[in-house]
């Protein structure tokens, strides 16, 4: 769809000032004397985020845009956002834009677009641009109004119900009641703006405002305000904002004054004020500003804005900022995820471990070493010069320091100032991989190791365990302690925990074919297991052991940690990303293995710049103690706060019913209209779209179709339902939309259709069908009268006729018994009663008598290649070419199958072969076209007499050996008996 990434480094500005001003006014920090005015925090508004935390998106042409530059945005109260550029206005959905262009649609005389806005009052999106067009827009109908004489900057309705129009060298137009009046004339102005009984003008020559009829310049402005003006806003304490080319300006007593110093060189094309009162603003040339809490902040190029010249600014309703560059559309969001990496102060990407430490810090281990992260700041700790501290696992110790495991120095222990060793392979360890570390509440630590697991008790001495002492397997990934004080240990071979002085072994590979145990939670009675088969449960009071995994829905089965947040709610890493699933929703799928688990699965396109999570170490993901969820990942520790994902899914979404389709017909609907449905239409299909944007790929709908059925129906993530042969009658169909894990919202978007009957569903027809039926009764009463006087009359007539019937019917039968259905020729049972008796007559006579046994070649690819009908069809072509060049004597018969017979009384084999010449060459020229295209077929031919047959048997195996040399020989040919097999002599 898009470029998607997370943006995590902003470059603060730094412009050059004397040095007397950055110490009384520092870059980046609000100027004393215009402090930003932000929300009062007592406002049940979500925490305000640095720029460092939006989630960024980027559209362009290839998305669907008509062209990059944004001139305009809007987001009207259906919930679209509508983008302005010079190729039309497109309307975004969250998945595809529509686009809208000059014609009878919209009434613009050209498809340039410079302005969109809304009229607070009718809900009406004015669109305006190039060639003076100008149309207003609600739903899906657009009302084109009298075009201007120049380009249109800019169209605003005020609250009197004035249109004013900003103008390209036209100066600024009033609309009112049919009247229009121009002031600054020949002025190019760009922005118009009402302020309770002002309207404000942005123009090249100025700041002008009109009040009481006038159109003057205000009192108090200076030479940054006498030049070009771009665009206005309204500050939260409704002062007027000014972007102007020497930076933006704020309405003050008797005048006008930089909003920030450092702004002073900055021109200004956008300005927006967000929800909170925080003040956005685009430029012309260097990129994006946020004039907030956080000081001043800056967006680039250079950072991930698709261009540096800023054209448009919109907040949403879901509180997101869209930017319209020339390079087009662009959007930061709160992501459900944020990412702190080492652009924001870690010592390195790849983290490992995770600890909430009883400092209220969050500690990080990376690959180049340990961290700590308070206050929305990261601060490497403990470096030491040439090669970093790898750091594999931390745990909090019972004095408040950390002990640190790591890949190559041991363990490590931090007592919060600097980093020392503790135990390393010198000092008594088997390895010096130290990938988890338990301390216990007697003083005992726990140390897993690469080659072993250590325990030190307080005295200090160590005890080295391996699998001799029954431990599942020496390479040591996880170590936990339960409720009954049993130590659990995770290895790359199974489970075990130890208990009195030994170890007992956990067998997930034999129940589960489970091997590495990556992480344990631990709760009261249960042990919750990642392994790389799932997620394993193991039940302390009875031993059982239960797991959910891909058989019940999820994306993958290696595990590496498992969390739960306030809300009930398992959060699982994994390399496909984190997922996160309700425990109702795990134990039901335990309880019912076939039941598939309801989960989200969180990626890069979430706010995390990898989706690839890490395990192998002790705690990869944790709850810190401000109940927000960390993971650890390749490249860096991503941080979710479920209270906060609760409220995203909680957003009201807005459901638009955007076509309904009769068949392969689309129709464009509009909300809460009734659609008359034809009665030729079978299917009915609904198009909509809920209108979010915050995770638009997760949005969820339900649908009913009222009249048809009473409750909703799930639909998923798909934006289509589709009806089939509706009985006809008034429907509503109604969509409703939310967020994963979210409300319903109490209705939705509707619409109604109207299904016409077809004619045999009509009253009139039903009528027509009894009227019909009551005279067929009458008719039929007075034909049954008619009939049985006439009965008696026919009872003989019909007797007579039956016999004559009957006659023909056995005349049939004993027809069907000699010839063959298909083609009508004699069939075998005639052939063999013809042969007996020609042969006894001939031996009697002693008299020639010959026979052909005729076989269609490769008859079974006719079949094949052209089908079972071909072929039959061939089989009756051949009998006809065959009968056509037969004598008069010759007996011809459907052997069975593709082969025939012919009997020949009076020939003998060389006079039989003449025949079987003609018939070959025959059957062979045919033209078989007319059945299939290219269709050629052949016969082979055996021919045989009585002069070497003793009985009827030998003559036809006589016929039969002829024909199967003759078909070996390559088939499509003609061979004797007597002349070509030379098997005369009778054999015994």
């Amino acid at each position: 769809m898009t470029l998607i990434f997370s943006i995590f480094t902003f470059v603060f500005l730094a412009f050059a000032a004397s040095a007397q001003a950055a110490e009384q006014n520092p870059v980046g920090a609000p100027s004393s004397a215009v402090a930003p005015v932000f929300v009062n925090a007592a406002v049940n508004v979500p925490e305000n985020i640095p720029l460092s935390h939006y989630f960024a998106e980027t559209w362009d042409t290839r998305d669907g845009l008509p062209h990059n530059s944004i001139n305009a945005l809007a987001q009207t109260p259906d919930g679209y956002i509508w983008a302005g550029t010079w190729e039309g206005v497109a309307r975004f959905n969250g998945r595809k834009f529509a686009l809208f262009t000059r014609g009878e649609e919209t009434g613009l005389p050209d498809s340039g677009i410079r302005s969109l806005s809304l009229d607070s009052q009718s809900q009406e999106l004015y669109v305006a641009g190039s060639r003076g067009g100008v149309s207003s827009v609600k739903g899906n109908f657009w009302q084109p109004l009298p075009t201007a004489a120049y380009m249109i900057n800019f169209a605003q309705r005020v609250s009197d119900g004035a249109l004013w129009l900003a103008l390209e060298d036209g100066g600024v137009m009033r609309r009112f009641q049919g009247q229009e009046q121009h002031f600054l004339t020949q002025v190019s102005t760009y922005h118009v703006l009402e302020q309770g009984d002002k309207v404000w003008v942005a123009s090249s020559e100025g700041l002008y405002v009109y009040q009481n009829g006038q159109m003057q310049r205000p009192l108090g402005t200076n030479n940054a305000l006498n030049g070009m003006i771009y665009k206005l806003a309204l500050d939260h304490n409704q002062r007027l904002l000014v972007g102007a080319e020497q930076g933006i300006w704020r309405e003050a007593k008797g005048g006008f004054s930089l909003l920030d110093k450092a702004l002073k060189h900055e021109s200004v094309s956008a300005i927006m004020v967000d929800y909170r009162g925080d003040i956005w603003f685009g430029t012309i040339n260097h990129g994006l500003f946020r004039y907030s809490e956080f000081g001043l902040e800056k967006l680039d190029a250079n950072v991930g804005l698709p261009s540096n010249r800023i054209l448009s600014l919109l907040e949403d309703q879901e509180r997101s900022i869209w930017i319209g560059t020339n390079a087009g559309l662009f959007r930061l969001r709160q992501a459900p995820f944020t990412t702190l990496n080492h652009s924001r102060g870690l010592s390195g990407d790849y983290v490992r471990t995770l600890l909430s430490h009883s400092d209220g810090a969050l500690y990080l281990g990376t690959s180049n070493g340990l961290n700590r992260y308070e206050n929305s700041r990261a601060t490497p700790l403990g470096q030491r010069p040439g090669a970093p501290i790898s750091v594999l696992s931390l745990t909090s110790g019972s004095d408040g320091g950390i002990f640190v495991g790591t890949y190559t120095d041991g363990l490590m222990y931090f007592d919060g100032t600097k980093l020392t060793s503790y135990l390393n392979r010198d000092t008594g360890l088997p390895s010096n991989e130290v990938r988890a570390v338990l301390e216990q509440d007697d003083g005992g630590v726990w140390i897993g190791t690469a080659a072993g697991l250590v325990h030190r008790d307080k005295r200090g001495k160590l005890q080295l365990y391996t699998d001799e002492y029954d431990l599942p397997g020496n390479f040591i990934m996880a170590l936990s302690e339960d409720d009954k004080g049993r130590i659990w240990v995770g290895t790359g071979v199974g489970v075990g925990y130890f208990e009195q002085g030994q170890f007992n072994r956990v067998w997930l590979d034999e129940q589960f074919d489970a091997e590495y145990a990556f992480g344990f939670l631990m709760e009261p009675g249960l042990v919750w297991m990642a392994t790389d088969r799932g997620l394993v449960r193991y039940d302390g009071a009875t031993g059982q052991l239960r797991k959910v995994g891909k058989e019940q829905g999820l994306p993958v089965d290696k595990l590496f940690a498992v969390v739960v947040d306030e809300f009930d709610h398992f959060w699982l890493s994994s390399n496909r990303g984190v997922m996160r699933v309700s425990r109702a929703s795990i134990i039901a799928s335990m309880e019912q293995p076939e039941q598939q688990m309801e989960y989200t699965l969180f990626d890069q396109g979430d706010g995390m710049l990898s989706s690839q999570a890490n395990g192998g170490s002790q705690y990869p993901a944790i709850l810190h103690k401000d109940n927000n969820v960390w993971v650890a990942t390749a490249r860096g520790a991503v941080m979710v706060d479920p209270d906060k994902l609760t409220r995203m899914a909680n957003m009201a979404l807005p459901v638009s019913i955007e076509a309904v389709q009769f068949d392969s017909h689309p129709q464009q609907v509009y909300q809460n209209t009734v659609v008359d449905v034809s009665s030729e239409h079978n299917r009915i299909s609904f198009t909509y779209a809920g209108l979010g944007y915050v995770m638009t790929e997760r949005i969820e709908y339900q649908t009913r179709l009222l009249g048809y059925e009473q409750h909703w129906v799930d639909r998923g993530n798909l934006h289509i339902t589709e009806y089939t042969n509706l009985p006809p009658g008034s429907y509503r169909f109604e969509v409703r939309a939310r967020y994963p894990y979210g409300s319903w919202q109490s209705s939705g978007a509707a619409v109604e259709i109207k299904v016409a009957p077809k004619l045999w569903q009509t009253i009139g027809f039903k009528i027509a069908v009894v009227a019909m039926l009551v005279l067929l009764l009458l008719l039929f009463y007075r034909l049954r009268f008619y009939h049985l006087k006439r009965s008696e009359a026919h009872l003989k007539k019909r007797v007579k006729e039956q016999t004559q019937v009957l006659a023909k019917q056995a005349q049939a039968f004993e027809h069907q018994a000699t010839h063959d259905q298909l083609t009508g020729i004699a069939n075998r049972r005639a052939f063999d009663q013809w042969l007996v008796a020609h042969f006894v007559q001939a031996q009697r006579d002693e008299q020639p008598l010959s026979m052909l046994l005729i076989d269609i070649d490769h008859f079974k690819q006719i079949n094949d290649q052209y089908s079972h009908l071909i072929g039959d069809q061939v089989i009756v072509s051949v009998v006809q070419v065959i009968a056509n060049c037969l004598p008069p004597q010759a007996l011809f018969a459907r052997w069975g199958g593709e082969e025939f017979t012919i009997l020949f009384p009076g020939l003998n084999e060389d006079e039989a072969l003449q025949w079987a010449q003609r018939i070959r060459h025959q059957v062979a020229s045919y033209d078989y076209s007319m059945l299939a295209s290219g269709l050629q077929v052949r016969v082979s031919i055996g021919a045989a007499d009585i002069d070497c047959a003793v009985n009827v048997d030998r003559l036809l195996s006589h016929a039969d050996k002829a024909l199967y040399l003759a078909k070996e020989q390559g088939r499509n040919r003609c061979l004797g008996h007597r002349r070509d097999y030379l098997l005369c002599e009778e054999q015994p």
